[in-house]
């Protein structure tokens, strides 16, 4: 079974009926704006910026000293495979960081696809400001 990911431009003017679409987005903009230096990025930091992404939280923009505890739901690991299935991201063994995920060809072309029909721009925008360290997020610091 394949399952084809397309962009219609009336996604332009609101919400499609999905989020997996969103979704998909803010995964692919992660990977191709917060990463860093880093050829990839771990899953505890994807899972991270994709929590505080999805209700755009500006405080996890502005300061970041300790983790807040946070929970992923099915919903962001259902994306996150699909968009490798689909060949939007890969996954890559580390020796040092274990499992590390980077964006392929197609997850960048469909990031700057979204850029170039203005969809999604405000989760967007704010990925490009969330600037994180791989290294925040070896041994977080976990405040309850």
């Amino acid at each position: 079974m394949s399952i084809n990911i397309s962009i219609a431009n009336d996604l332009s003017k609101g919400a499609p009926s999905s989020s997996m679409y969103l979704h998909l987005c803010i995964i692919c903009s992660a990977l191709k704006y917060c990463r860093g230096a880093s050829k990839g990025m771990t899953y505890s930091k994807l899972a991270y910026i994709f929590d505080k992404t999805i209700v755009l939280d500006e405080n996890a923009i502005t300061s970041f000293s300790t983790l807040k505890p946070w929970f992923i739901g099915g919903d962001f690991k259902k994306s996150l495979v699909i968009a490798e299935s689909q060949s939007f991201v890969l996954f890559e063994e580390d020796q040092k960081a274990g499992m590390k995920i980077s964006n392929t060809d197609k997850g960048n072309e469909y990031v700057s696809s979204l850029e170039n029909m203005d969809v999604f721009q405000n989760y967007i925008s704010y990925l490009k400001r969330m600037q994180f360290t791989e290294k925040k997020f070896e041994k977080p610091l976990i405040r309850c």
